[in-house]
């Protein structure tokens, strides 16, 4: 942000935290001097705090990631049961050099071959393509 910031028209002294009016200001200069590489130097900055924010291992990860599959299922496989709701969903991590392991898909009896019949996708092939999408 500093360099944005030196970008300013000359006489604006910024002290303390910006405001959210100079922010704008200055993502509006930093899409300017990247304006073909700005969105992927972003999500590369996200990526990173991502990593950061992880906490713990790999496997403390893929713990949290099956806690979260078990839990989603139990919630659609009850709905199912005790309302008649179908539906399936796509579980995956984003993180593309950590989270290679973690993606799961589920449909509930009423939802079964759903991605396959509709999108013509078997099970990791339409995880495949989630990832790439996410």
């Amino acid at each position: 942000m500093e360099r944005e910031l030196a970008c300013l028209p000359k006489g604006e002294q910024i002290t303390g935290t910006p405001t959210a009016d100079i922010r704008k200001r200055c993502f509006t200069l930093f899409k300017a001097e990247y304006k073909d590489t700005y969105s992927t130097i972003l999500e590369t900055w996200k990526e990173a705090k991502e990593l950061e924010n992880m906490g713990g291992t790999l496997a403390q990860w893929q713990q949290v990631f099956d806690k979260s599959k078990k839990n989603l299922n139990h919630m659609f496989t009850a709905l199912s049961k005790a309302h008649g709701f179908e539906g399936a969903y796509l579980l995956a991590g984003r993180v593309v050099n950590q989270d290679g392991g973690l993606g799961h898909v589920f449909m509930t009896p009423g939802a079964e071959q759903f991605f396959a019949t509709r999108c013509r996708a078997g099970d990791d092939e339409i995880i495949g393509h989630f990832k790439v999408h996410i």
